[in-house]
């Protein structure tokens, strides 16, 4: 009886141990299995509207600058944990409905989301200034609304702002205390990937809209354009390429325009067969010293102190997936995805198979689960 009695509490107290071991794990995958799901839902086009989410505009100056962010929070009870969402480059920025989307999704998991509103970005701009801003958003975090019970901030850029939430994550002012970066789709190198934006490629037949890899190339043109002498033909320049990345019609070139205009004209519209090699050499030289050496993560990757997870699309058509392998070679602490689900934040048409979808999703709820031991 005695021998029972040691048995049944002992026995009790193993199970009671074994619970607690195994709550952490049990909890961390159900949040994983909903991260996955959230994703899924956003890449699908759900709008996350109907759920149990706060909404709210917040504006605030800083040095004379007026600075926007639309934040979301759960509704029901206070966040632990929060991440500065940053959007890529669109004329929508923070108002994309794919980043509102995935905002009130994250919002939904307890997280506190801030998805600054940039105006460079809205403007088709590359410069290092929006990093200033990423972390004035992060030192905001605590005065929001919903901030007040926030522990442990993370920084998650799309694309370009991938790249920027890296950089951001290693200045010296935020990197002890930055809990996390995501970033989805980033570079490694802005001069490997210009020199693939400027490529001629075999055309597509039948193709009537121009490759996605010229987003990219248009925005790098408007970033030099002051390397055009005069300031008429700039000003054309700059509407022609506005209209491009807007998919809207472009205005023809006509006979006044000289041939320095002409060939920058002719670089911005030319098939994908076509290119202008040594104009796009001279874009690059100029851009090199300007611009792009405050835009390289490569001197500041050391620096991180934070968990990374870089996801990208196994058939991104604008920022190849070597770029995340190249900054997961070169960070310490980091993951990566590379999913065949993907183009650049797209999904992707490309047919798979069964046993090559079991195994994406399987990766995916396996990277999900070391997000989930950051951020859960």
């Amino acid at each position: 009886m005695a021998g029972y009695a040691k048995w049944k509490w002992g026995g009790g107290a193993a199970i009671i141990l074994a619970f607690i071991l195994l709550w952490d794990p049990f909890h961390r995958a159900i949040f994983s299995a909903h991260l996955a799901l959230s994703f899924q839902k956003v890449a699908s086009g759900a709008t996350g509207q109907g759920l149990p989410v706060k909404e709210i505009k917040v504006r605030r100056q800083f040095l004379g600058q007026d600075y926007e962010a639309l934040v979301y929070h759960p509704a029901e009870y206070a966040a632990r944990r929060a991440v500065i969402l940053v959007p890529g480059l669109s004329e929508l920025g923070c108002y994309h409905p794919r980043l509102v989307a995935l905002a009130r999704f994250l919002a939904d998991q307890g997280l506190l989301v801030i998805t600054p509103d940039i105006r460079e970005f809205r403007q088709f701009q590359i410069s290092a200034e929006p990093i200033d801003q990423i972390l004035f958003w992060y030192r905001q975090t605590p005065g929001l609304e919903g901030g007040a019970k926030v522990l442990k901030t993370g920084l998650a850029g799309i694309s370009y702002s991938g790249t920027l939430a890296l950089i951001a994550a290693a200045k010296p002012e935020i990197r002890t205390q930055v809990g996390f970066v995501v970033a989805i789709g980033p570079y490694s190198s802005l001069i490997r990937c210009t020199r693939d934006w400027f490529a001629a490629v075999p055309e597509t037949a039948g193709s009537e809209y121009y490759p996605t890899k010229f987003y990219a190339k248009w925005i790098v043109m408007l970033a030099a354009l002051d390397m055009v002498v005069d300031s008429k033909e700039r000003l054309f320049l700059h509407e022609v390429l506005d209209d491009l990345l807007l998919q809207k019609k472009v205005p023809s070139a006509g006979s006044r325009i000289s041939a320095e205009g002409a060939r920058w004209y002719a670089l911005a519209t030319m098939p994908a067969n076509q290119s202008d090699p040594e104009l796009a050499l001279e874009i690059e030289k100029h851009l090199v010293p300007r611009i792009y050496l405050k835009l390289d993560p490569g001197q500041t990757l050391d620096k991180i102190r934070c968990p990374v997870f870089l996801v990208h699309g196994a058939y991104d058509d604008l920022i190849p997936p070597g770029e995340s392998l190249e900054l997961h070679r070169r960070i310490a602490d980091s993951h990566v995805l590379i999913s065949p689900f993907l183009t650049h934040t797209h999904p992707t048409d490309t047919p798979l198979s069964v046993s090559q979808k079991l195994s994406a999703v399987l990766d995916t709820l396996s990277f999900c689960y070391q997000i989930s031991k950051v951020i859960r």
